[in-house]
């Protein structure tokens, strides 16, 4: 959704609690909407904290234009790109493919655990995380996948052609590594990409 981090609960209607759950002084019990409400604030919230709800509307609001399907459609479709455009170059994908925002890719056939391909790629300008995958051997914070994700790279306005150029950036980057030449080449070329397809049109001094 491009929004805040956080969610929303929703109910019908409001109902008495199933728990036994009553008010301390009347006794009468408590309505769903009352634990809710409390298990919310103060529970785990310290504030209303406004910003984060007016960026919710906002973000609910986005999605609710042609836009942001064209988005979502984009996203795939950059998503598919990607996942082709490595497997091209052989690497292995969990399922074969995607059909959703991200790419997982198994490294055990590169020789390459995700902890090393996620900080060589940061090196290089590249923020993807290491990811577990089917049947992994490695422990959760040194991992056998790396997951790629499209939404942020699809906000800038990447489409088809940018994400086969950034599959051959990563490609370039893991063959070798331990390269610092090729980092810091790739690195260039993310920044080439970046100031082609800036997230605003204006600076703000």
């Amino acid at each position: 959704l491009r929004g805040p981090r956080g969610g929303m609960i929703l109910m019908k209607g409001d109902y008495e609690n199933p728990f036994g759950k009553t008010a301390s002084k009347s006794g009468r019990t408590k309505m769903m909407s009352e634990l809710l409400d409390s298990s919310v604030f103060p529970g785990t919230q310290g504030g209303p904290l406004m910003h984060v709800i007016a960026a919710k509307a906002v973000a609910f609001r986005e999605a609710l234009s042609d836009d942001f399907t064209a988005y979502a459609e984009q996203i795939i479709e950059n998503a598919k790109t990607l996942a082709e455009a490595l497997a091209g170059r052989g690497y292995d994908l969990v399922s074969g493919g995607t059909d959703n925002h991200l790419a997982l890719v198994d490294l055990r056939s590169k020789g390459l655990t995700g902890k090393a391909a996620e900080q060589a790629l940061e090196a290089a300008g590249i923020t993807a995380n290491k990811n577990m995958v089917p049947f992994d051997d490695k422990s959760p914070f040194v991992t056998s996948g790396l997951r790629l994700g499209t939404p942020a790279m699809t906000t800038r306005g990447f489409g088809p052609d940018e994400f086969e150029r950034v599959a051959a950036l990563i490609d370039r980057v893991l063959s070798a590594p331990e390269d610092e030449d090729r980092r810091r080449e790739a690195r260039a070329a993310v920044g080439e990409l970046c100031e082609a397809f800036p997230l605003y049109d204006f600076v703000v001094a």
